[in-house]
């Protein structure tokens, strides 16, 4: 077989798209999964993601669509500093997340989320809007 520029550079081509899908195969299979190995561990890490404003690390906690889950928690994080929250507090209630804390005017709020286990990981589920 003769290799002609032609030939050699379908063949580089080819190469490196084998390359290219192996290394997205790997990337994709050592991402971790979300959540946390406990419920008190995802009560510390939920506590500490939501009260240090740490869109990544509250990304990593939450039972949301991969696809969406960065933009979430991103935006998430950006209306608790808008609105001023501090002291947060997470406690753990059953299958809730009980999250308090004091709004920039002073004034308490509170919301519960859901939070489950599936396949030994805990997740938290934020579907009440930011206080």
């Amino acid at each position: 077989m003769k290799f002609t520029r032609r030939r050699l550079v379908l063949s580089g081509l080819a190469v490196l798209a084998v390359v290219w899908v192996g290394y997205l195969t790997a990337v994709i299979a050592a991402e971790p999964e979300p959540g946390a190995d406990s419920a008190e561990q995802l009560r510390g890490r939920l506590a500490t993601a939501l009260a240090d404003r740490d869109a990544a690390g509250l990304a990593g906690l939450l039972d949301y669509p991969k696809a969406d889950r960065d933009d979430f928690a991103q935006s998430y994080v950006e209306d608790l500093g808008e609105a001023g929250v501090r002291d947060v507090r997470v406690s753990v209630r059953g299958d809730l997340a009980v999250v308090d804390g004091v709004l920039r005017d002073g004034g308490p709020f509170t919301y519960a989320l859901s939070i489950r286990e599936s396949g030994g990981r805990w997740t938290a589920g934020f579907s009440p809007p930011v206080p």
